[in-house]
């Protein structure tokens, strides 16, 4: 067998005609406070953002039935985890399962570029809700926030 080859015994996977790929081209997507929701899918919600440097750290947080990733794509993001501070630069994913502690990032002395997936989908809800909110000028409340999966430390 020629190195890096694989051999699966399994059958090949159908794919169900039902299902439509989604394909997103730059810049398309819903755009919901400093986000561009990519994808919104059941399985897998995508948002794109884009952040200057010298922001704040999100509030420490954690999600009890999702996992909330992070795709460096540009420029370099600090997360804070478990009360760490994490550099991550462009190439790096940073993965926080259900129930780990975490924070949205910022960035550090230049505009960085990330994707934040959320497994299974639906965060995109919260997005459009806390939009609504802000809009409003009314902050969220515990409530809110618990009823989004989003428990804060």
């Amino acid at each position: 067998m020629a190195p890096g080859k694989t051999v699966s015994k399994e059958a090949p996977v159908s794919i169900d005609p039902s299902q439509e790929v989604l394909i997103r081209r730059p810049h398309e997507g819903e755009q919901l406070g400093s986000g561009l929701v990519r994808a919104a899918l059941p399985e897998l919600t995508t948002v794109e953002y884009r952040l200057n440097a010298g922001g704040q750290p999100g509030q420490p947080h954690y999600h009890a039935q999702h996992a909330d990733s992070f795709y460096v794509l540009d420029g370099e993001l600090e997360f804070r985890i478990d009360g760490k501070a994490v550099r991550a630069a462009a190439g790096s994913l940073i993965i926080a399962p259900p129930r780990a502690v975490h924070a949205f990032p910022v960035a550090i002395s230049a505009q960085a570029r990330f994707l934040n997936l959320h497994t299974p989908g639906g965060f995109e809800r919260y997005l459009r809700e806390l939009t609504a909110l802000r809009a409003r000028e009314e902050a969220p409340t515990r409530e809110f926030y618990e009823s989004h999966d989003q428990f804060m430390v």
